[in-house]
């Protein structure tokens, strides 16, 4: 056996001994990631009975709340054709973000692999309020609570410079992809909990932080744009929620960068 063989083998016996509840090991490949950011692999069938709680499903993924964790979401692809390859990409971009150490202060994290009697998934950070139940949505909050739109709003634009700043790639910028998670009464924030990456077929380009920045702008003015139409009693002034200057451009009439 060589050293490194030894090596694998001690990391793995040890991962092992201190796994979380219903999670038993990672995968080699995630070792090769800093500990602290090894991306978790179950190895054990996660039992989900017909009655597991559903968070919520979409045109991809369907998802459930972790039987035995509370704390973790298990998403699975539902059979549109396209839905195994968003899930390939999904956990490619996060390793992307985990090597990078990116700051995923904003972002519901990607914990690994598993398997469920429904099929293969993913683990994901679930994203609660302090009473235990899933964050509402943006546009929940947006459709049905005018008097906190100003403090979406503060939140919306230190969401928007976050995913600058980090250049971090969101590919389906939509107010359900979006929650609201009220931690305690001072303690609230913007949680994106799908849709991140760029699910382009070259993405070389996105090696340069400028293309990048460019991306993540014309997504987010586009997004927030969208936000307005969607809600026009809600006051979401573009001065303040816009990123870079840069006006608003029509994707009907115009060819931009997705």
């Amino acid at each position: 056996m060589t050293k490194q063989s030894k090596k694998d083998n001690a990391v793995s016996s040890t991962l092992l001994s201190t796994r979380p509840l219903g999670i038993r090991s990672i995968s080699f490949e995630a070792l090769k990631l800093p500990l602290k950011v090894i991306a978790i692999v179950s190895q054990n069938l996660i039992n989900l009975p017909s009655d597991c709680q559903i968070i919520g499903r979409g045109l991809f993924c369907s998802c459930y709340l972790h039987p035995e964790d509370n704390s973790i979401c298990i998403k699975l692809p539902t059979t549109h054709k396209k839905a195994r390859k968003r899930q390939k990409a999904d956990e490619a971009y996060y390793r992307k973000l985990h090597q990078n150490k990116a700051d995923l202060t904003y972002i519901s994290d990607y914990l690994g692999s598993c398997q469920t009697t429904l099929g293969s998934g993913q683990l994901y950070q679930y994203i609660k309020d302090s009473n235990g139940q899933t964050s509402k949505t943006l546009n929940h909050y947006l459709s049905n609570y005018s008097k906190t739109t100003e403090e979406l709003c503060t939140h919306l634009a230190k969401l928007g410079r976050y995913l600058l700043e980090n250049h971090i790639l969101v590919s389906d910028l939509h107010g359900n992809n979006i929650v609201f998670q009220h931690l305690n009464k001072n303690s609230k924030k913007l949680m994106i909990v799908d849709g991140i990456g760029d699910r382009v077929i070259f993405t070389a380009l996105n090696f340069f932080n400028s293309i990048k920045e460019g991306k993540i702008i014309r997504r987010w003015n586009r997004f927030i744009k969208r936000l307005q139409d969607d809600h026009p009693s809600a006051s979401l002034p573009k001065e303040k929620l816009y990123l870079g200057g840069e006006p608003f451009i029509d994707t009907k009439t115009t060819k931009i960068a997705r």
